[in-house]
């Protein structure tokens, strides 16, 4: 018999109308403390934190006035508090976190030692402050209050998508590490951005409400935009950034970083690392939809002829009414087989990220680079025939990974398609910390910017 974990209640899409949704986290009941608390993370309830962490100056630990923590029930469970409660928030705050760690350290197939162990063992996380945005840094994860144009509240401690971001940054440096001051530039900066709502993405999908509402909305159509592919989302009509998108590189080119840490961008937007991380983010996208399509079709829930891969944008406008009745009747037909197509989507773009976590340099880091480690994955995996489709996606958004890509053909043939196989780039020597200097200053330019995009309409 398989021992239980200790359980407790998170909002998958707070703003969805989900409820709750009850989990455990492979922790045994009594190994989680009043907070909660453990050995890698605690709560600090703060009561009145006038102003959020600004290292080195200010940081932890919190050394001011903590409302009382939330306590385990009888049976070690988190899981019985009252939603309306502080004490609820700062559960969700700590289970959020703790569920991002234990889906990724899965697929890492390794625990994560925090970068900053040395200093701050374990990490704060502070539930609320009066601040309208949310960041992580050395030893802490804090998050403030989202305030809507209509007046309304919501605190980014119930945001799930918010909380797996910022847990993204802190593994992220704890397994990346991160260039000298010198080197520490744009495209690191983005690829911390893009990946960080990549942990989301893939943290929020192992949910089982999120799955079925996902293709419960789309009615097994994934080009629909979807509460997936919208990251942060705040409510039915805003989120902080969309995962499906038909961003390029060419359209981001100029954005820089001057020395003294302000965003430069030609264009007078205002963007900085943000919108530079959107091509790689969306090309990863697409291909977990590339890969959840080929899955449909291989296991025969939808015909070859309604597959719109491969097809222009104007052949799927033209068409996209009823390919949707097609998708729509077959997922009434087969939800169990839908089901099991984008779980495995899911795991195989887990893998593949992780995979890049391990193997991505941070000196010189280019998302040709990062493209090539997730494709050598993607390979290793099996997928040699989808590695056209996989190019593509990645072109398309002006990332191309074939020039860092080893490959070489393979006498197997699988389905009739010639099989490639592909020298897997090694795992690199773990770094406790590299650069400390260099981490401070990367976790200062990346303090998120948790503001709202409206949505747009997105197939094909």
């Amino acid at each position: 018999m398989t021992a239980r974990g200790t359980r407790f209640r998170l909002f998958p899409v707070y703003d969805e109308g989900l409820p709750p949704e009850t989990i455990e986290v492979p922790l045994p009941p009594g190994r989680i403390g009043a907070g909660p608390s453990d050995a890698q993370l605690y709560v600090a309830d703060a009561a009145d934190k006038a102003a959020p962490y600004d290292p080195p100056s200010y940081a932890p630990p919190y050394a001011g006035r903590l409302l009382p923590p939330a306590l385990p029930d009888a049976r070690g469970d988190f899981d019985n508090i009252p939603i309306d409660t502080p004490q609820f928030l700062a559960a969700h705050l700590y289970g959020s976190v703790r569920h991002t760690l234990d889906v990724w350290q899965r697929y890492l197939g390794r625990r994560i030692v925090w970068w900053h162990a040395d200093e701050f063992p374990r990490m704060e996380l502070v539930p609320v402050l009066d601040w309208q945005n949310a960041q992580s840094g050395p030893g802490f994860i804090e998050t403030g209050l989202w305030r809507g144009g209509d007046g309304g509240v919501q605190p980014f401690a119930l945001n799930f998508d918010v909380v797996a971001h910022e847990t993204g940054h802190q593994m992220l440096f704890s397994l990346v590490g991160v260039p000298s001051e010198a080197d520490l530039g744009v495209p690191f900066l983005a690829f911390h951005e893009a990946f960080s709502d990549l942990v989301a993405m893939i943290g929020v999908m192992h949910f089982p409400s999120v799955i079925a509402r996902l293709l419960e909305e789309t009615d097994g159509n994934l080009y629909l935009l979807n509460l997936v592919s919208r990251i942060g989302e705040t409510s039915a009509h805003t989120q902080i950034r969309m995962a499906a998108n038909d961003d390029v590189m060419a359209d981001v080119a100029g954005i820089a970083l001057a020395p003294d840490g302000t965003w430069i961008d030609p264009a007078g937007l205002g963007r900085n690392q943000h919108a530079v991380a959107g091509p790689l983010t969306g090309a990863i996208f697409d291909i977990l939809v590339e890969i959840y399509q080929d899955a449909l079709v291989a296991r025969g829930l939808i015909a070859a002829d309604d597959d719109a891969r491969g097809w222009t944008r104007e052949e799927v406008d033209a068409a996209f009414a009823d390919l949707r009745d097609v998708t729509a009747r077959a997922y009434r037909r087969f939800e169990h087989g839908f089901t099991a197509a984008i779980l495995h989507a899911r795991d195989s773009v887990g893998w593949a990220l992780a995979h890049v976590m391990l193997s991505v340099e941070p000196v010189g880091l280019t998302f040709d680079a990062v493209a090539a480690r997730f494709v050598e994955s993607m390979l290793d995996q099996g997928y040699g025939a989808l590695l056209p489709a996989m190019l593509g996606h990645f072109r398309r958004h002006g990332i191309d990974p074939l020039p860092s890509l080893g490959l070489r053909p393979s006498a197997a043939r699988w389905r009739g398609r010639s099989l490639l196989r592909v020298r897997m780039s090694p795992r690199r020597p773990h770094c406790a910390f590299c650069h400390p200097g260099a981490a401070l200053r990367a976790t200062r330019l990346i303090r998120a910017s948790h503001g709202l995009a409206s949505d747009g309409p997105r197939h094909g």
